[in-house]
């Protein structure tokens, strides 16, 4: 399994576009990993994660081409994660020629917001048109697509949403990816006790700043806390790659810090375009 971050900063991205703050002015001054597009993935070359406002730029960037998509598997139906907006230049002919069947997967909430967005500009619209197939999937329960196995987890994050976390697997290996998760609910630890993972991405909106964030988000110590309790629970070892990622830039740390300050409890901080081969 391929794992690509094609964005990893939080909903404003770094630089924020109308911010001040000395954490934005010093990323447009150096430019490369300071930069920071809204979090998303990809999985080898057929399966996103998450697909928000920066997915032209991103594909564009990395040398993606959604034609050869086959899922996009949604963590919750924020804007900075769903962007119904691009989804909807699939409509053909009128704005692009689309022929391949894209499946959608996620909870609820996640095809309430694609629908109030094509209902908006046309009553009618369905994802049909759109040659989009939605997969509802709950927390807890286990679901597949193809030759990808999800465990989808309830995260702890926007009340009502339904946010998920999920544990990916693949040819053999398995993946965790939380991100916008807050320390996990009672019910998803208990969850993912008996599930060894090859990699796990994890959250760190709060950065050094915010260390103990834990509603919600999470931050530097969080995130080492979640990471260990990983390894508690067996489903990590101690040479398991760990990654954090979706940074605020309101956590006031350029790049070189949270590579220095995150290493040091073995964790790697991804940057936009990093690949993890699991």
């Amino acid at each position: 399994m391929r794992l690509q971050f094609l964005g990893t900063a939080a909903a404003e991205a770094i630089p924020a576009l109308w911010c001040d703050c000395q954490t934005c002015a010093t990323a447009k001054a150096r430019g490369g990993k300071e930069i920071r597009r809204r979090c998303s993935y990809l999985i080898d070359a057929d399966t996103m994660v998450d697909f928000g406002p920066d997915a032209f730029w991103q594909v564009t960037q990395f040398n993606i081409d959604l034609v050869n998509l086959r899922r996009i598997i949604f963590t919750h139906p924020h804007e900075d994660h769903l962007n119904p907006v691009d989804l909807y230049w699939r409509f053909t002919p009128h704005f692009s020629h689309v022929s391949n069947q894209l499946t959608i997967i996620g909870s609820q909430p996640v095809f309430d917001r694609i629908l109030a967005h094509f209902h908006g500009v046309r009553p009618d619209h369905n994802f049909e048109r759109f040659l989009l197939v939605p997969k509802v999937v709950q927390a807890g329960v286990p679901s597949s697509d193809g030759d990808i196995d999800l465990l989808p987890l309830a995260a702890n994050h926007a009340p009502g949403l339904e946010p998920l976390v999920y544990v990916i697997s693949r040819g053999g290996k398995r993946l965790l990816i939380a991100n916008d998760t807050g320390w996990l609910p009672d019910a998803s630890w208990q969850a993912l006790a008996d599930i060894k993972l090859d990699a796990a991405v994890i959250e760190s909106t709060g950065t050094l700043k915010s260390a103990d964030l834990r509603n919600g988000h999470l931050g530097l110590n969080t995130t080492v806390a979640f990471r260990d309790r990983l390894r508690d629970m067996g489903c990590i070892q101690a040479n398991t790659p760990v990654v954090t990622n979706h940074f605020s830039h309101n956590g006031a740390m350029n790049h070189a810090e949270m590579v220095d300050t995150y290493g040091k409890h073995g964790i790697t901080v991804a940057c936009d375009g990093m690949i993890l081969d699991i």
